[in-house]
């Protein structure tokens, strides 16, 4: 110990006869460990907990594999996503759509990438807003409109909002309709390019498809998932069969597997992905090919 103290004491007499030294040495290091903790942090989010959903590798993308080898992808319709949010394997299945809206409550209109959320499953995510509340089953009732009110993402907030701490209440315009905020999401919850969520009103309209996001029961496989799905998913293909291949398997394939797996074309792509500028989506959500979550 005394040997540790002497060594102390001497280095700090030298650090005080050379400061021009010392100042190299102390950004130097400063320069090592901030560079050291945002690799760290890249690598943490990118490779090590790459989702901040919990159960992520229990969501799933609903694909067909088709005689070639090929994934393809298949919205469903009201009806259909009654009838695999009863099937055994699944615990929840939310149908999403998404818009290209702008803001009309400012001078300048900016462009918000809006996400249409079917509020049946609250907990599908499992993230807690960080300010208020998600979107919940009673902002968009069976059989009425949806109510007007919007969550915020963290990005939208801080650049719309100036990260105002009293934002629950305000109001949001979009394309002239009035939205109440209800809650903001934390910094890692973006799924699709989504600046906000709205409540989404899933219909009975057989032609109205929408992009789903499935998450399978604790403890139930895809393979079992796939074999429960698949007879059912054989007669949505005989309903309309210019949406199917003529011979397919289901093959649902987990978030994980998709974006974050070794050989991935982009991580994370349910979260940063992008919308193609058309008014509603009508096909799968293939975030990675646009962006990169």
């Amino acid at each position: 110990m005394q040997s540790l103290l002497s060594d102390l004491r001497y280095a700090a007499r030298e650090l005080r006869k050379r400061p021009g030294f010392t100042l190299t040495a102390v950004l130097s290091l400063a320069l090592g460990i901030g560079a050291t903790s945002a690799v760290f942090s890249v690598i943490y989010a990118v490779l090590i907990d790459p989702f901040p959903y919990p159960g992520a590798d229990r969501m799933m993308e609903f694909s067909l594999l088709d005689n070639a080898g090929n994934n393809r992808y298949s919205g469903l319709n009201g009806p259909q996503v009654e009838q695999l949010s009863r099937t055994k394997s699944l615990e929840s299945v939310v149908a999403i759509d998404g818009w290209n809206l702008t803001t009309t409550d400012g001078d300048l209109p900016e462009d918000v990438q809006a996400l249409s959320i079917a509020p049946n499953a609250p907990n599908h995510w499992g993230i807690r807003a960080l300010k208020g509340r998600w979107l919940i089953p009673s902002d968009a009732p069976p059989g009425q409109e949806p109510q007007h009110v919007v969550v915020l993402g963290y990005q939208f907030w801080q650049k719309y909002f100036l990260g105002d701490p009293d934002v629950l209440g305000r109001t949001l315009r979009l394309v002239h309709k009035s939205y109440k905020v209800v809650g903001v999401m934390p910094p890692r919850f973006k799924w699709g390019q989504g600046d906000v969520y709205l409540p989404g009103k899933v219909t009975q309209d057989p032609n109205i498809y929408f992009w789903t996001s499935l998450k399978l029961r604790p403890g139930i496989t895809a393979a079992q998932a796939n074999a429960e799905l698949q007879p059912i998913v054989e007669e949505f293909a005989k309903q309309s069969p210019a949406r199917y291949p003529e011979k397919f398997r289901v093959n649902l394939r987990s978030i994980v597997e998709v974006y974050a797996s070794p050989g991935a074309y982009a991580v994370s792509a349910p979260r940063r992905s992008c919308f193609p500028a058309a008014n509603r989506l009508r096909q799968r959500f293939h975030s990675a090919a646009c962006a990169r979550h």
